[in-house]
């Protein structure tokens, strides 16, 4: 798929090292924003490279990479649900998660996580899938879901701490 120069494709082994800086890159420009502890940085670097290997090995988790001039700039996956949805709401078969949203921070606000957003929407449709899950922490994330997806499902009140909920969508395509 090519919109604005962009190319989104699936991962490939040979994307590990630079995936690995794209996440570095983008939590460490959260963190910093949001004012949070450095040590999330490793927690949540380590978990997306979790499920990039898991994208490698498994054909269950799909993981895509938005590319302009050859670069990765964005990220998106579709796979079963995370651990912290599956522990806090029923969860329903053969509904999706659409995670590892990540926009490098010199490519924000250009409409590459959108457009990452409709492609893996369009290839949920065309495996016939009827909803999915989505799930955000980070407070600009969450305002950003909420622009785009409207109230959360569900608000897991001060799961982060005070005052620090995480929200949970779950919606029909």
């Amino acid at each position: 798929m090519t919109r604005y120069g962009m190319h989104i494709r699936m991962i490939q082994k040979r994307d590990i090292s630079d995936l690995d800086t794209l996440f570095i890159d983008c939590i460490a420009d959260l963190v910093k924003r949001e004012n949070k502890e450095q040590e999330l940085i490793k927690e949540e670097v380590d978990q997306l490279n979790r499920i990039v290997k898991e994208a490698l090995a498994d054909s269950e988790t799909q993981f895509f990479v938005a590319e302009i001039d050859e670069q990765i700039v964005g990220t998106i996956a579709q796979k079963n649900p995370n651990q912290l949805i599956t522990e806090n709401i029923e969860i329903e078969p053969n509904v999706y998660e659409i995670a590892s949203v990540y926009i490098h921070p010199s490519y924000q606000r250009q409409g590459i996580g959108k457009t990452l957003f409709h492609h893996v929407k369009n290839e949920l449709i065309r495996q016939g899938h009827k909803k999915f899950y989505l799930d955000a922490g980070f407070s600009s994330s969450q305002q950003y879901w909420e622009d785009i997806l409207g109230k959360p499902s569900f608000i897991l009140k001060d799961y982060w701490g005070k005052g620090e909920h995480h929200l949970i969508w779950v919606k029909s395509i």
